[in-house]
Parts: C-alpha cells; structure tokens; sequence
C-alpha cells in the first residue's frame, strides 16, 4: 500500500499516528455518549439527540473548515483544534466522574463541540497531506490515509465499549489522552518547504465557498456520488442506532454492542487493503455502483435479526464496503479537483455527506421511539434499495463518465 519513500517520510508518519489515535480517542466517546444518553435517560431520542450533537457541526462548520484549510496553515490549524479537543475531553471527564444533575445536557453539548473540533480536523488533514508528502508519493499517502478511519473504528469502538464497562468516565478520560498524544506528535512535524496554501485575500469571501461548490456540480461523478453518499450516510446512522439499541435493550453488556460496531474496522481495513487493488483496474463509479447493491443485501439480515454474530457480520460488511467505496472516489477527486481549491471541495462534499449522518443520528432516535426496532430495519432497507436503483440507472455513474476535468483558470 506505501512505498519506500512513503514509509521514510518523517512528517507523514507523524501527521498519520497523531491524527490516528486521537480519532480512536474520538469513536470511544462516539460509541460511549449514547450509551451513556441511553443509561440516563432510557430514551432513544435522547440518545439520537446526542449522536446529532456529534456531527451537527458538519451542517454548520463544513464550509468554513473549507476556506481556513485552502487559506491558512494546515499543520498548525490542527495543532489548535487538538488543544481545543484536549480541553473538552479533560472537562467532560470530570463531569461524568462528579455526575452533577444535568449531565445529560453537559455530554451533548460536550458533543457539540467534539463533533466541532473533528470537522476541522477532517478537511484539514486531507490538504495537510498534500504539505508534508511530495507529489510522487501522494496517490499511496492517500490510500493509507482510508485506512486511518477503519482502525480508528475497530480499536475506538471496541475500547469505547469495553471500557464504559469498567467506569462510564474512562472513555472520555481516553480520548484527552488520545488528543495529547496528537498535539505532541504534530508539533514533532517539521517542513523545510511553507505550507502548500498562501492566503491570497485577507478577509476569505463567500466566492471562496461557492468555487467548490461549482467544482463539485461541474462533475458529473462526484455531483451524483456526493448526494447519493448524503442519503446512504443518513441510512447508515439509522442502521447504527438501530444495532446499538438492539444490543443494550435486553440488557446486555455494553461491550458486547461495542464489539459489533467495531467488526465494522475490521472490514474497513480489509477494504482498504481490496481498495488498493481495485481501484487500479476498475472505474471508480464501477465501483461505487457495485457497493451500493452489496450495502443493501447486508441490510437484509440486520432488519430481521438481533444475534449479534449476525449484526457484526453485516457491521464488517459495511465497514469494507465503504472504505473500498471512498479509497476509489478520493483518488478519483485527487485527480479531478484543482489542488488550489480542494479543500473547499471537500468541504462542499462533506457539508452534504457528513451534515446528512447528523440528521440520521437525529431521526434514528424518533424512529426506534415511534416504531420500534422492526419497522425502523426495513424502512433502513428500502430507502438503501432505492438508491443503489437510482445509481445504476443513472449515466453518470457509468464508467463511461469518468473522465479529466478540465476547470479553466485556477480558482482562487
């Protein structure tokens, strides 16, 4: 998956094992907020609530993320919303250890602004790596930079799990570790060369935000991929709560919910490793198509099973699939997107695909409390039905599609 020249790249290592563990860090607290929604309230909607609160600022933060990752340095961008993690995970800690009347309205706003914190960190990381790796390099940086998300889920997921188990506040005490171990390995990165963006503008215009806009709407792939993605996270989400509340319903061990969320790492690194190789010999929308269909027959079982060898199955299922999915289009954007106005790209896409996980988690939580288990599985089912229908008839998603986009003069 990396080269010789990868591998010996100082900086990159540093950038990839700082940001890596502070994601593990971050999916502890991701699986054990719910959780602990769910112990103090017993209401789904609360805990659907909190799952919104962690990734509502993708609705609000994307393209501002954007603008600072295309016109500020990077490297030092994600220095700061480390601190700013670390500040809040030490915060969180204490609260959960005091457990003060309230506390459920101190995890979900403390979600809030972790869910903040990785938006930034999401859109910046992206570009940074286009900072510290050279262009030779880069096709292998970002196909080992996929594999950073599925690790983060099977160890975070798991230990997030377990480890609620032991003590509701050590999940969180966890992730202000995670977030220490980053901001010291970031500050370990040194560049003989600036930073890839020079902020040509003082003051970032809201022309800044539109140029990616209009890069992503200019191209067919990455138009229908990016709306058809916001609607596939949405259904995910849905599928996650379901998994979770299924798990912890009847009574058993947190860990056990944690377990079966975390088979979806061990896919996701599968995937990366297929990723490698598919990606190399089949047209990205090729494979996104064929994804789509694979999401909605490991649906089935989810919908009218409870066993969590089942769920773990289809969770590993999911997780491969959409690891091997994303390797194929952010090589495609790399090739497609100008590099001077990426991470506004980026941030156009992930306002819609993230924003739309957000509303997921929020409408998870109102579908378990109206119609229970049953009737939320089958409804997931369908709507992910309907849209691998909708991308297999449509003709931007044939590998006939694919092509070099050409944008004119460089966007500022």
């Amino acid at each position: 998956m990396t080269d010789p020249g990868l591998r010996g790249n100082r900086n990159f290592a540093l950038l990839w094992s700082g940001n890596a563990v502070s994601l593990i860090g971050f999916h502890c607290t991701r699986i054990a907020t719910p959780l602990l929604a769910l112990a103090l309230t017993h209401s789904p909607t609360i805990a659907g609530w909190a799952g919104f609160a962690l990734s509502a600022p993708n609705l609000i933060f994307q393209a501002a993320a954007g603008v600072v990752a295309d016109h500020y340095d990077r490297i030092r961008v994600l220095r700061i919303c480390q601190l700013v993690g670390l500040l809040s995970a030490c915060v969180v800690t204490a609260a959960v250890v005091a457990d003060p009347q309230g506390l459920a309205l101190m995890i979900i706003v403390a979600a809030f602004l972790e869910g903040t914190v990785y938006v930034f960190i999401e859109i910046c990381e992206v570009g940074a790596v286009r900072d510290v790796v050279p262009e030779s390099q880069r096709k292998a940086a970002f196909s080992f930079l996929e594999s950073e998300q599925p690790i983060a889920l099977l160890i975070g997921r798991a230990a997030g799990g377990a480890i609620y188990g032991l003590a509701r506040w050590l999940p969180f005490a966890v992730n202000a570790a995670s977030y220490l171990y980053c901001l010291v390995a970031l500050s370990l990165i040194r560049r003989e060369q600036p930073a890839t963006p020079v902020a040509p503008r003082a003051r970032p215009s809201i022309r800044d935000i539109a140029a990616g806009v209009r890069v992503v709407w200019n191209e067919p792939l990455l138009r229908l991929s990016t709306t058809v993605a916001a609607l596939s996270n949405m259904i995910i989400q849905i599928v996650l709560l379901l998994i979770l509340f299924e798990l912890t319903y009847d009574g058993r061990p947190a860990w056990i919910a944690g377990v079966v969320l975390a088979a979806a790492g061990v896919g996701g690194i599968l995937g990366a490793v297929v990723a490698a190789r598919i990606t190399t010999r089949f047209p990205a929308a090729l494979i996104y198509r064929t994804g789509l269909c694979v999401w909605t027959v490991l649906l089935i079982p989810i919908a009218v099973s409870d066993n969590a060898f089942v769920l773990a199955l289809c969770s590993g299922g999911i997780g491969g699939i959409g690891v091997a999915c994303s390797v194929a289009l952010t090589i495609y954007q790399v090739e497609v997107i100008p590099e001077q106005v990426f991470g506004r790209a980026v941030a156009a896409m992930g306002l819609m695909t993230n924003g739309a996980a957000a509303l997921g988690s929020l409408a998870a939580g109102y579908l378990l409390s109206l119609l229970g288990p049953g009737p939320t599985g089958w409804i997931s089912l369908a709507l992910m039905c309907l849209l691998a229908g909708i991308v297999n008839v449509s003709r931007s998603a044939r590998p006939t599609a694919l092509r070099s986009a050409s944008y004119g003069a460089p966007l500022e």
